[in-house]
């Protein structure tokens, strides 16, 4: 009886349903500002990726501004339940070498990667793969050429550049023998284990960055060169530190020997043609390093046909490519090392966009995406491991460095 009571109760409240009109309960609509989803964006800088880490973990920080690239951290930040992490695929390290010589004019101290041959023979001198699996534990993959072996140019030209990886990899004694016949041939004498010339040791500069990997590159790079015969000269430096030495000093003067680079891109390219002129020729940048570089007269008009797309067919810049790689690694002015696995990393509150190949500071979109997920409105705070700022931010010849980009491009409308 009960059981007929109820089911004529559900008959009756369906019919009811049917005939009466929908009730709606009005739901605001997530409020969309006119401008940023944030009040306020603060930046500040750290020592080191453990402090950001840590700051991001306490709340005392949202966002990190700086590539992750720390195997142990990256560990930590996979299992923390207040921080999540994107991944990008643009970054890559490198050694920048001052070509000025055989003598430095304002000391007359020689400096043997004046020689093409013996900045060739660093490519045997390095291990991509130690580094790669050892240094950055595993978020790195090696690199040997200018384009990037995860963009577009590398896959359609992945034969030339496999051959190139198999002609250069890592052989000590390859390296040792070339640098031995040319420090002969610039006049050095190797006196007891150690390089001389005219009597007087032969010592390499190393300007090292500190923030990252690059540190252990660069003493990586040092051990292999004092293996070598050579004495080395270690000086650490921030980005800031050592930029007015190699980026805006004159190479001449014979300050610095080698630079431990390091470069974003900040969108994904289907078109890295221009990398040789920009990497290897004094048109790349209006800067006294690059006023320096002296090209063969093939890789030079190879160089510039590329960047001016001066070909005619899909056929004819393959083949210009293909030259120019080639070409690339006998001139040597800077040697490829790793490209990165980066990892960016912020707090669960807060959320923006990631570029598959700038990361956070990169993407050109963070101005716009930054918010916390729960409120429109509040203050975001960012750490970076950069000196802020890094150079003056003139609207005409100001600073490119992604470090200053990453905050002007705020300003943008």
């Amino acid at each position: 009886m009960a059981k007929r009571i109820l089911t004529e109760i559900l008959l009756v409240i369906l019919a009811i349903s049917f005939v009466m009109p929908a009730i709606y309960v009005p739901v605001a609509a997530e409020e969309v500002p006119s401008g940023p989803w944030v009040d306020e964006v603060i930046f500040s800088s750290v020592t080191d990726d453990a402090q950001a880490i840590n700051m991001l973990e306490a709340g005392d920080a949202h966002v990190y501004y700086y590539g992750l690239t720390d195997p142990e951290l990256f560990k930590k930040v996979k299992t923390s339940p207040n921080l999540w992490y994107a991944l990008s695929y643009g970054s890559y390290n490198e050694l920048t070498f001052n070509p000025v010589g055989p003598e430095f004019p304002a000391t007359g101290k020689l400096n043997p990667f004046s020689d093409a041959k013996i900045r060739e023979a660093m490519n045997y001198l390095v291990d991509r793969e130690y580094i790669a699996n050892e240094i950055c534990g595993g978020l790195a993959v090696p690199r040997f050429v200018a384009i990037t072996p995860s963009f577009p140019d590398y896959a359609r030209l992945i034969d030339v550049c496999k051959k190139i990886e198999l002609q250069y990899s890592y052989n000590f004694e390859k390296a040792k023998a070339i640098v031995t016949e040319e420090m002969k041939k610039l006049g050095a004498k190797l006196v007891n284990g150690k390089w001389q010339y005219k009597g007087e040791p032969v010592t390499i500069i190393i300007l090292i960055r500190v923030e990252d990997e690059r540190k252990e590159i660069g003493n990586y790079f040092a051990n292999q060169l004092e293996r070598l015969g050579f004495t080395v000269k270690r000086e650490y430096k921030t980005s800031k530190e050592a930029a007015p030495l190699w980026l805006f000093g004159d190479p001449s003067e014979g300050k610095w020997h080698v630079y431990t680079g390091g470069w974003v891109t900040t969108a994904i390219s289907r078109d890295e043609s221009d990398n040789f002129d920009f990497f290897y020729t004094p048109r790349g940048l209006p800067l006294p390093l690059w006023q320096a570089y002296k090209p063969s007269k093939e890789f030079d008009e190879v160089s510039k046909k590329l960047a001016t797309k001066d070909y005619t067919s899909w056929e004819e810049r393959n083949r210009l490519m293909a030259r120019a790689l080639e070409l690339s690694m006998k001139d040597s002015v800077r040697i490829w090392l790793t490209n990165m696995v980066t990892a960016w990393v912020a707090r669960k509150e807060v959320t923006q966009a990631c570029d598959l190949a700038g990361g956070f500071y990169g993407a050109r979109l963070w101005p716009y995406t930054l918010r916390f997920k729960d409120k429109v409105g509040g203050t975001v705070k960012i750490v970076t491991q950069a000196s802020i700022p890094i150079e003056p931010w003139n609207p005409l010849g100001g600073s490119d460095w992604v470090y200053d980009t990453m905050i002007y491009r705020a300003t943008f409308d």
